[in-house]
């Protein structure tokens, strides 16, 4: 009798890991807003504190998309490049505000990596990358996603980092440490990226668990 899981027992699986995918973006919405809502009670302007927020949820956001494309087929991953708003690769968290676009995404996605063949490193650097929140790291590191789905075209490039001299300048460096401040502010609201971890495990423990199905999504 074979161990690996039957057709069923995938489709169960898969439509447990998009709830699942789902949730976790909801939950990313709500933590943004919620900031915003602390920082406004804390006396921060409206602009300064979406540009806080902004600068909170960003990592998180890339830790998910980063993950999103690695589960959706090579071509799904590029068409997604193009859909998402100009940009998003810089300030990631402007896909907060485009849905249904990601969860219409999250609906193509599968429990194990749809392309790739080093997942576990793949998982570790991602966390790593939020963590550091850099543009030294995320970009190179989003270059060679795109590279490896094939939108490597200028127009891709210039779409989602914006103008050349703009790649690497997020929108919190930007501020003049203006997110830094409030998180601080707000107690630590701002300080940490714990749920990075949640939404990396959540991948991790559905896809090993059918690891062995790999073979249906590369036939």
């Amino acid at each position: 009798m074979s161990d690996n899981p039957s057709l069923d027992e995938m489709s169960e699986q898969t439509k447990r890991y998009r709830a699942d995918r789902l949730d976790l973006w909801n939950l990313l919405r709500k933590k943004r807003d919620e900031y915003v809502s602390a920082a406004r009670q804390h006396g921060a302007s409206e602009e300064t504190a979406q540009a806080a927020a902004a600068r909170y949820i960003r990592g998180e956001v890339r830790v998910f998309i980063d993950h999103l494309f690695l589960h959706v087929r090579e071509q799904a991953a590029g068409a997604f490049a193009r859909a998402a708003p100009r940009e998003w690769g810089v300030r990631s968290e402007l896909l907060l505000d485009v849905d249904p676009l990601v969860p219409g995404y999250v609906a193509q996605s599968f429990p194990v990596a749809a392309w790739t063949v080093q997942i576990d490193a793949a998982e570790r650097e991602a966390v790593a990358l939020a963590r550091a929140e850099r543009e030294a790291d995320w970009t190179p590191w989003l270059t060679r996603r795109l590279e490896r789905v094939g939108e490597t075209s200028e127009r891709v490039i210039e779409h989602v980092f914006g103008a050349v001299e703009a790649v690497g300048e997020g929108l919190g460096e930007g501020l003049g440490g203006v997110g830094r401040g409030v998180g601080d502010g707000l107690g630590g609201i701002g300080k940490g990226l714990g749920d990075a971890l949640k939404i990396v495990a959540g991948v991790v423990s559905v896809g090993a668990v059918v690891v062995t199905g790999i073979w249906v999504l590369r036939r």
